[in-house]
């Protein structure tokens, strides 16, 4: 469903539209990856390039991507069901449904569910586009079976101005 509303204010092509609109639950962009699917709910297309929100699905055991650093896109997750273990900078915390992270760009940052329970959350990326990372990593597991590997990663995160950042040790790690 969309919302519009004609507001005669003098706006030029290429500014924010004046309109709003309402995604189903299961509508949007879906990326699937082996244990792990995004459904974006606000594309580039719909904000202009601004913001991207996205539902995440992330199963139990899933090491997530490996830590990076973003150049261009502030990410913020909210975790709506479960948990999931978080690397922000130097520090590591394991957030709870109901929680807030925030990983601001140039800040080394990644994400798992090291738990034994699936978990959800809501991401939101200022601005737009690292979603289309996440879109070439399943297109390539959808065509060759496996996952990129680190060479091929880098290669990819390079495109979205994103490097893996180097490892640190997880004082409060789940064991396996």
């Amino acid at each position: 469903m969309i919302f519009g509303a004609h507001i005669p204010d003098g706006r030029s092509a290429g500014q924010q539209p004046v309109r709003g609109f309402a995604r189903g639950r299961e509508e949007g962009r879906r990326i699937d990856l082996p244990n792990w699917s995004m459904l974006v709910k606000v594309t580039a297309s719909d904000t202009l390039g601004r913001l991207t929100v996205l539902e995440g699905r992330m199963g139990p055991g899933e090491p997530g991507p490996l830590p990076h650093v973003h150049e261009g896109h502030d990410e913020t997750f909210v975790l709506v069901e479960g948990r999931l273990r978080f690397r922000v900078g130097d520090g590591f915390h394991s957030a709870v449904a109901g929680e807030t992270v925030f990983a601001g760009r140039r800040l080394a940052h990644g994400f798992g569910n090291p738990f034994d329970e699936p978990a959800r959350y809501v991401a939101i990326l200022t601005p737009s586009g690292y979603e289309d990372y996440f879109a070439e990593v399943a297109e390539h597991v959808a065509r060759t079976g496996t996952a990129p590997s680190r060479t091929l990663t880098q290669e990819l995160m390079a495109r979205h101005r994103t490097v893996l950042a180097p490892h640190l040790p997880d004082p409060g790690s789940v064991p396996s």
